[in-house]
């Protein structure tokens, strides 16, 4: 399947709406998921933006896509896991 195939495939089943979000980027994996992050249309600013990461198994040979997490997020909400993730190890709350 190709890329717009697969967003296609997300909106028609009813997953990610493409009224709301617009996809901005695509990563295949080797295991045959993808991540697709969407911008939402509706909700934020340019300057605050709303996000939504889409992590589904691509069944190609039924040409079907199944959403198996999904994430709506801020840039903020990233800032403060970077912040998290990049403390030295014992600094925990």
């Amino acid at each position: 399947m190709e890329i717009k195939e697969i967003i296609e495939e997300l909106d028609k089943n009813g997953e990610v709406s493409l009224d709301s979000w617009r996809a901005v980027s695509v990563k295949r994996n080797r295991d045959g998921t993808v991540d697709v992050l969407y911008r939402n249309l509706q909700i934020g600013t340019d300057d605050d933006p709303v996000f939504l990461w889409v992590y589904a198994n691509v069944i190609y040979e039924e040409r079907k896509v199944r959403v198996l997490e999904r994430i709506t997020f801020k840039k903020e909400d990233l800032l403060w896991l970077f912040r998290y993730v990049s403390k030295k190890k014992g600094e925990g709350l």
